[in-house]
């Protein structure tokens, strides 16, 4: 679990998503009723996390639409388990 960043921010997971980075991990947050979603810990996350922040990427919205859609479905599943 080392290698692993955990993130939140639903916006952010889609735009990692839509980039092509994989979802490792999902954990269920009982306390806060959240889901912690962890993708790999390397410069590849840290370079998308920077372009999405300074908004200096553009994506394809097709992309974007299917990823929104993939990981709300994957959150509604965790969140019935």
């Amino acid at each position: 679990m080392n290698n692993l960043k955990q993130i939140t921010d639903k916006n952010l997971i889609v735009f990692l998503v839509a980039c092509g980075l994989e979802i490792k991990q999902i954990i269920k947050d009982k306390r806060f009723n959240r889901s912690i979603v962890c993708f790999e810990n390397d410069s590849k996350l840290d370079e998308y996390i920077l372009k999405y922040t300074n908004k200096s990427v553009n994506i394809n919205i097709c992309e974007y639409i299917s990823a929104e859609r993939r990981v709300k479905t994957l959150l509604c599943m965790q969140k019935n388990n």
